[in-house]
């Protein structure tokens, strides 16, 4: 395995050059990937739709490390999984589960945390995880770290939840709703009622105005086009949002009080 890519909550430097540096002083010849440090904190839902878009695009045999653990050193369960291409590493908080909406995974295995006894309790993504992710790079079987288990915690969504706010602004949501071309729609959040129309394209949308796409991801976007969506709503990762069809309403649409 020649690639590791990471995803974490920790902004800091100083955690993440040491994560690296347990990485390469096992592996010195391993390319390591940063994808995020930059997650919203203790926030597993935008870690979980990341490793989710990104772990399939590398190449087979690649490694994934993925951190957000509001609750290191408790009695949750540091994991390695095994899809059919790729090992994934990482707390069992649902930062996987995304994935396996898509796949099912091959093998679960439970880190035996008495392996690593001089682990800190605060930092186990440095003590346990960048150890493991560095001997598995090398082709060590993940059985040397622990138990095989049979499932993964998830995440329980409702459809209707924002997944992710890109760098755009734009709002990616987990529903997967089809509308024609044109057709407008009622984007609801808290006390906003809005119009927006659905479009293939982001040319296809007027300047400021609310637009809904089918993007990369394959999910349902609601963007402004050429502004930040997000902002204007003010809304955030987690939050809920209703998308539907604008049949039988009139416009134009107003706040509602």
């Amino acid at each position: 395995m020649k690639i590791v890519t990471l995803i974490t909550d920790f902004l800091s430097d100083l955690y993440i050059g040491q994560i690296k540096g347990v990485i390469l002083s096992i592996n010195p010849e391993i390319n390591l990937i940063d994808i995020s440090h930059r997650v919203q904190s203790y926030n597993i839902l935008e870690a979980a739709f990341l490793v989710s878009q990104v772990y399939a695009v590398f190449p087979t045999n690649s490694l994934h490390l993925a951190v957000v653990d509001p609750t290191v050193g408790s009695r949750r369960r540091g994991i390695i999984v095994k899809t059919e291409k790729y090992y994934l590493v990482g707390p069992d908080n649902g930062l996987f589960s995304l994935i396996f909406t898509k796949e099912k995974p091959l093998k679960i295995y439970e880190i035996n945390l008495k392996k690593f006894p001089e682990a800190s309790f605060t930092f186990q993504a440095r003590d346990i995880f960048a150890p493991v992710v560095g001997y598995l790079s090398l082709g060590y079987l993940p059985e040397k770290f622990g138990r095989e288990i049979k499932k993964i915690q998830g995440l329980k969504l409702k459809e209707g939840v924002v997944l992710f706010v890109d760098g755009f602004g734009n709002i990616i949501t987990n529903v997967k709703k089809k509308f024609r071309s044109g057709e407008k729609l009622i984007v609801e959040y808290r006390e906003r009622r809005i119009q927006a129309q659905f479009v293939r394209t982001f040319a296809q949308g007027r300047d400021n105005e609310f637009i809904v796409l089918t993007g990369s991801s394959g999910f349902l976007e609601l963007d402004k086009n050429k502004e930040s969506a997000a902002k204007d709503l003010g809304i955030k990762v987690g939050d809920e949002i209703t998308i539907k069809s604008a049949s039988g309403e009139k416009f134009p649409l107003t706040k509602v009080k």
